[in-house]
């Protein structure tokens, strides 16, 4: 979507939300990491007869270089992400390399959540996830909300509808 000034999502997401992608981000690679270095090489360099130290050092890069983008990534996701009202438009534009901006009427709206996960919870956020009318797309996520702003948006879109089908 590439529109007028007055379609830039206004609102960023909580400066929190970094260290919590950074440390779910983090756990996922070092356990990754941990298995293909620990289980998969030895495995590899038994049953693999072209296993050789230049392959150690390739794996060994791979898996440095997986910890590394688990630690870069997370604040460039957050320089990126914006969302917000205009109208009855919930707007929001996201993404790293590919950008991602959607705009989405209430009245395609069908459902809303909140989500929180445990880590979510410990540092006082939660994920909006708003389903809609339609095959693609139809269900899309806000992460990295305070939860009193997050029920306030869930509120905000049911009181929009105002059918109480939320």
């Amino acid at each position: 979507m590439t529109g007028p000034e007055s379609l830039r999502p206004p609102k960023r997401l909580a400066a929190r939300v970094v260290p919590y992608w950074i440390l779910g981000d983090g756990l996922t690679s070092f356990l990754l990491t941990g298995l293909a270095w620990f289980l998969g090489r030895p495995w590899l360099a038994d049953n693999w007869e072209h296993w050789s130290p230049l392959l150690d050092n390739v794996l060994l890069g791979m898996c440095l270089g997986a910890l590394t983008l688990a630690f870069c990534i997370p604040p460039l996701n957050y320089a990126r992400w914006r969302y917000g009202f205009v109208g009855d438009l919930l707007l929001m534009r996201y993404g790293i390399l590919f950008v991602e901006e959607r705009a989405v009427p209430v009245r395609r709206m069908q459902h809303v959540d909140l989500v929180r996960g445990p880590i979510e919870r410990v540092f006082g956020l939660a994920t909006l996830v708003v389903f809609t009318a339609g095959n693609e797309g139809s269900a899309f996520r806000v992460p990295g909300l305070p939860i009193q702003e997050a029920q306030e948006l869930r509120d905000r879109i049911v009181q929009m509808r105002g059918d109480g089908r939320l």
